[in-house]
């Protein structure tokens, strides 16, 4: 189903659309990304992604539209793959993935059989997979991967491998040379099947964080230098506020003014997640029925949702989250958060790495440095083209304001 705007930049459609705050949408409602999954298919026609997005901000439906708009002669295999805990594990899932692609292949049939008898196996499904030793599992992948070049009715076969980053850090607590070669192997099963395999890691945790870790252990290798990096950010402001007018239209909504819609979604970041939390919200308050909701009634739906003690829109996370990303850097990476948090305006390096270190003066000017940059990779700094830094959503940063009890400072030119 298509939807188009008309002069008011309302979708219109012949079904309504509910609010599903953190639900999963159907397809027709997941509005405003069809660039970025018509960019996906472009560049997966060329290479492997490594595509990072922040949490709630959308990234599994612009899978779930990308997988439902693929080209047909296109074989795309999603699995989350997050709570995985070795890579024997996780080459009978993507045997088991690729089975249905090759169960009538003669070849593949003889071999899988081959292995099940030599090896003993697991029934997975229709099919029995081989109880192979730790060691096996490389070749074992490689020659079940080396079967997908005989689907000639196959352009490309995509594996979209959500959440791999959580899969690897649970593999390298207790085997990091593992993760290294199973990093190491898919890079080359990328390079040998060039032809044919794409691959796509996602996830909530970023991938930057076990290379680091694993480079501690002695790993040296660049294993996703091949593949391109691409950011699902919130939707476009325009999108954003179509959306918000299109769930209050659906919902027998009324705005107070037209411009109610885009203040909202500016307000909410443009995710989509806190748009449909909102109007959920609105839609419980018997208050909204029947009369013109304001932006003041939008304001105390959004201040509940960030400064609720039930952390209905789960953004405790955004600090919990920092014990397994930063470690014994932690400390450092909360006082240069707080700093950024409670200036009024965005801040340079030096006065940000000045007022951290008032907590902390034996940390060395790099270090600091190399922390920015990793909160960046987060997605929780924004550096800007003057190379000040902000926080780079106002919902999180409005949260961890509240939450962490800080006081608003004027800097520089916020004085």
């Amino acid at each position: 189903m298509k939807y188009t705007y008309n002069d008011t930049s309302v979708y219109q459609s012949r079904r309504t659309m509910k609010p599903n705050p953190g639900g999963i949408l159907q397809l027709d409602d997941i509005v405003g990304r069809e660039s970025v999954v018509a960019y996906l298919q472009s560049t997966l026609d060329q290479q492997s992604i490594l595509l990072t997005a922040e949490r709630r901000t959308g990234k599994t439906h612009v899978l779930e539209k990308f997988k439902a708009t693929a080209p047909a002669n296109w074989a795309v295999i999603k699995r989350d793959i997050g709570a995985i805990r070795s890579a024997p594990e996780f080459v009978h899932y993507v045997m088991a993935d690729i089975y249905p692609h090759l169960e009538t292949k003669t070849n593949f049939r003889n071999w899988l059989q081959g292995l099940g008898e030599q090896l003993g196996g697991t029934q997975i499904g229709p099919i029995k997979l081989p109880n192979f030793a730790a060691r096996q599992w490389k070749q074992v992948l490689e020659d079940a991967i080396a079967h997908l070049d005989d689907i000639s009715a196959i352009e490309r076969v995509v594996f979209l491998w959500d959440e791999l980053p959580w899969m690897l850090e649970i593999i390298a607590k207790t085997n990091p040379q593992e993760a290294m070669e199973l990093l190491d192997t898919l890079r080359a099963l990328r390079q040998q099947h060039a032809n044919k395999i794409r691959m796509v890691f996602t996830g909530s945790l970023g991938l930057h964080h076990i290379v680091r870790d694993l480079k501690e252990q002695g790993y040296n290798n660049t294993p996703v230098n091949d593949m391109l990096s691409i950011e699902v950010g919130p939707l476009a402001l325009v999108d954003a506020t179509a959306l918000v007018q299109r769930l209050f239209t659906d919902n027998s909504l009324t705005a107070a003014a037209q411009d109610l819609f885009e203040e909202t979604a500016s307000a909410l970041d443009c995710i989509p997640f806190y748009i449909h939390h909102v109007v959920s919200a609105l839609l419980k308050n018997p208050a909204s029925w029947g009369q013109a909701v304001d932006m003041q009634t939008v304001n105390a739906v959004i201040s509940h949702g960030i400064h609720s003690s039930d952390n209905p829109w789960d953004l405790q996370h955004y600090e919990e989250r920092t014990l397994a990303y930063y470690g014994k850097q932690r400390a450092k990476c909360l006082a240069l958060l707080d700093v950024v948090a409670s200036s009024a305006g965005p801040q340079s390096i030096a006065e940000t790495v000045k007022r951290a270190r008032a907590a902390y003066p034996l940390v060395e000017q790099q270090q600091w440095m190399e922390l920015l940059r990793l909160l960046e990779r987060d997605h929780y700094f924004l550096r800007h083209a003057n190379g000040e830094f902000g926080f780079k959503f106002t919902v999180v940063k409005r949260w961890w304001v509240w939450h962490r009890s800080l006081a608003i400072t004027l800097t520089g030119a916020d004085e």
